[in-house]
This record gives C-alpha cells, structure tokens and sequence, in this order.
C-alpha cells in the first residue's frame, strides 16, 4: 500500500518555477507594489520578457497598440494580468512530456489547463460575476498535484481502472482509497512549497469539493470546478478519470449556470483556447 507520505515526498523531486515568479508572486500579495517593482524582477530575465510581449500582443488581451517594452505592458495590462502571464509560461516550462497514471500526454495536459483557465474567465462574465483576483492563474494551476501523484497511479493502474468503472465513485475519491491522498490535496502542498498566491493554493485544494471549503473565495473556486467539467465537456485534455467527473449541482445552482451558460461560454472560447494553447507551448 502507498503511503501518502510517500506520494508528499514527491513533491520535492519536481522543478520549481523560476525565481522571477516566486518574487512576482510575493509582489502580487503586496498592495504598496509598484510597476516599477514588477519591471525590476521581469527585465532581467529574458525569456520571460520574451514571452510577456509575445503574450500582451496576441488576440486574447484585446489591446489595441503594440507593446513594445516591459514598462508598457505593465502599464497598459496591470501588475494581476503580468503576474498570471510569467506564471503561465513558467508553468509551461516545468510540465514532463507524459503524465504517467492518467494516460494523458503533456501538450493535452496543458491545453486542458489553458480551457480552464480561459472557460473560468468566461463563465464570469456570462454570469455577472466580477472575477475574482488571479482567476486565470487559478484555473490553469487547478491540476497542479497530477504533476507528482501521476506515478503512482500509473503503478496501481488496473486497481484504479477496477475502481472507476465498477464502484460508484470520483476520481478523487478512487485516488483518496487508493493513495491516502488525492491531487487536490497534493496540489494545494506543491501551490505552498511554490509560494504560489492563496487563490491558486485553494484552488488547487477545493476545486473537486468546493461545498468542503472553508473560508475561502467561493466565487473562485466555483467558477474553476464549472470550467473544469466544462472543459472534460468540450473534450480538451481528456484523461483517464474522464467519466468520473460532474458539475456538482449547488456550484450551478450558487452561480445561475444553465445550459444556455453552456452554450454562449462553449461557442465564444473555442479559438481562445487553441491560440492561448498555441502560444504557451
């Protein structure tokens, strides 16, 4: 039998985000942080430079003028959207190429991770919520704990499939039986030793069970546990646990989601995602 202490020592064998990030995550929680605190940890690192024009300038930020520096792209995106895009391609860097125990490869992982993250946003604005801070960050990094639970699932995979299609459980749940611990809880432990913000570290945690949160941003995690069921929906990143997943009831009912949401969120993000997808990679 696996131990959970087996599958928490995991987590300090995976790499680390860059140093940029850990500094732009702790500028972020700080509200006397300036743009000129954000460009003196983004300049120096040039791919992350690279990628933040590149990002500030595709289709998806709808601005309206080319950036051309660091300073403008702060300027004109604000200290939450730079955050989330160095965030973004870090992430995107750290990703293997399989991630073993859930039969999925690496390009399908992260694109699944892109439509939650893209899905999250949506769905906020075609139900009147005001998105909630580092939305986007919270949905791409709501699987972040399949990055270290992967390989044991991987070793217990015919327990798991057994599970799955003869018990009536969640994925989570078979994980939980299995291991001791679930990807939730897993990612929630790699959010922290990351030093990634509260709003990433609960979603990683609640985002299968948001009605077992506490004191946490309902709003957030709702939107991202909706965006991530829609994006099993819509077929981006179908893994193993694929039919073991539904949009719990009280989140559609908290929200007003219907199937009209669906629809208008499902025809109006199809050609974000691919680009986001796109560019990321």
């Amino acid at each position: 039998m696996i131990s959970k202490e087996q599958v928490l020592r995991k987590i300090e064998s995976l790499p680390t985000l860059p140093t940029a990030v850990a500094q732009l995550s702790k500028l972020i929680a700080d509200p006397s942080a300036s743009a000129r605190d954000f460009e003196a940890v983004i300049k120096p690192d040039p791919s992350l430079t690279a990628n933040l024009l590149r990002l500030a300038n595709s289709a998806y930020f709808g601005l309206r003028r080319e950036v051309t520096s660091v300073r403008q792209a702060i300027t004109l995106l604000g200290n939450k959207r730079v955050f989330e895009i160095a965030a973004s391609a870090a992430f995107s860097r750290v990703i293997p190429s399989h991630i073993p125990g859930y039969r999925i490869e690496s390009s399908q992982f992260w694109l699944h991770s892109i439509a939650v993250a893209v899905l999250a946003e949506r769905l906020a604005v075609e139900l009147h919520i005001k998105a909630p801070g580092l939305l986007f960050t919270a949905g791409l990094l709501h699987d972040l704990g399949k990055l270290a639970i992967g390989q044991f699932l991987e070793d217990e995979q015919s327990e798991l499939l057994s599970k799955l299609s003869a018990e009536e459980m969640s994925f989570s749940e078979a994980e939980k039986e299995m291991l001791g611990t679930d990807h939730s809880e897993v990612g929630e432990e790699i959010a922290k030793q990351w030093d990634l913000p509260d709003s990433v570290i609960w979603t990683a945690r609640w985002h299968h069970n948001p009605e077992t949160m506490k004191n946490v941003d309902n709003a957030l995690v709702d939107l991202v546990h909706l965006a991530d069921c829609m994006a099993h929906m819509f077929g981006y990143g179908a893994d193993v646990g694929e039919l073991a997943r539904a949009v719990d009831p009280r989140v559609a009912s908290r929200l007003g989601f219907n199937v009209h949401s669906i629809e208008a969120v499902g025809s109006d993000t199809e050609e974000q995602i691919r680009e986001m997808g796109e560019m990321f990679k």
